[in-house]
């Protein structure tokens, strides 16, 4: 069961050093959002101990229902659904109901990418199932962008997703991943998300972005936003931007975290969720 301290207590972090780890970086606290990962104790259904998370008007106090698509948050690696409880806060002050507030914690704190797709396709139906809604939006932060949209691209669920948030994901890589080769610990995603699979035909980061890093944008609409001081993307700070995006927001001076967590980044996931 996910304690809720304080969700307005949510702490910022100071720098990529203690950021939310992509690749190899140790993970930083990011608020006193505490549980067991794959508890359901605050989900209004059974997910058999395959992952956990919050969300539904039981969890966060509200009135049953929903009046406009219900948000699923994706956390990064070595993360939880903590790590959106300051968003849950913000959007329920703006008017969402909690069956419309969702956060999945992956089993594991490293996830690959089959396993985020196994338990997103599992925990996205639920979502639906529950509230009877044909189509989520899902916002996603760092490992959790090439999650979601590997999760995507393998069930084609894209009818399903109304809208796509990517906050400071590694579409084309990122700057911790030196090799494509994975290794035990956090460097298991390395496989995946290294800048040097982006351009290698079978790789699995070239292939998630060919031949269209935006597919069915006529029913899904993509948003990303990254910051200008997140050092996971060093070497190309232009990785978490996707051809073909509605829009590619840039926030300057922001880091990894605060790419998620800023006032002016919740500002532009609320717009864009009910646009």
């Amino acid at each position: 069961m996910y304690e809720r301290v304080s969700r307005r207590s949510v702490l910022r972090a100071v720098g990529a050093a203690g950021a939310v780890a992509l690749g190899t970086a140790p993970a930083a606290a990011a608020s006193e959002c505490k549980g067991s990962r794959t508890s359901d104790d605050d989900l209004p259904f059974d997910t058999g101990g395959r992952y956990g998370g919050w969300g539904g008007h039981e969890f966060h106090g509200t009135a049953p229902g929903h009046d406009r698509n219900p948000v699923v948050f994706v956390h990064g690696n070595t993360r939880s659904a903590c790590d959106f409880s300051k968003h849950a806060d913000e959007f329920l002050a703006r008017g969402y109901l909690g069956d419309a507030l969702w956060s999945i914690s992956f089993r594991e704190g490293t996830s690959t990418h089959p396993e985020m797709r196994d338990q997103l396709e599992g925990f996205v139906a639920n979502v639906l199932a529950y509230t009877g809604a044909s189509t989520v939006d899902v916002v996603a932060h760092s490992l959790g962008v090439t999650g979601a949209r590997f999760w995507l691209a393998e069930t084609g669920r894209y009818a399903s997703v109304a809208t796509f948030v990517g906050l400071a994901g590694a579409n084309h890589g990122t700057s911790s991943c030196p090799t494509c080769t994975a290794y035990p610990g956090t460097g298991e995603p390395c496989q995946f998300i290294s800048p040097l699979c982006a351009d290698e035909p079978g790789e699995p980061l070239y292939e998630l972005n060919h031949p269209d890093e935006t597919p069915h944008a006529d029913t899904t609409d993509y948003y990303t936003i990254r910051g200008t001081a997140d050092t996971f993307y060093f070497d190309d700070p232009d990785s978490p931007r996707l051809d073909g995006a509605v829009r590619n927001v840039v926030l300057e001076g922001a880091t990894h975290d605060e790419v998620r967590e800023s006032s002016e980044s919740i500002d532009r996931q609320y717009e864009w969720t009910t646009t």
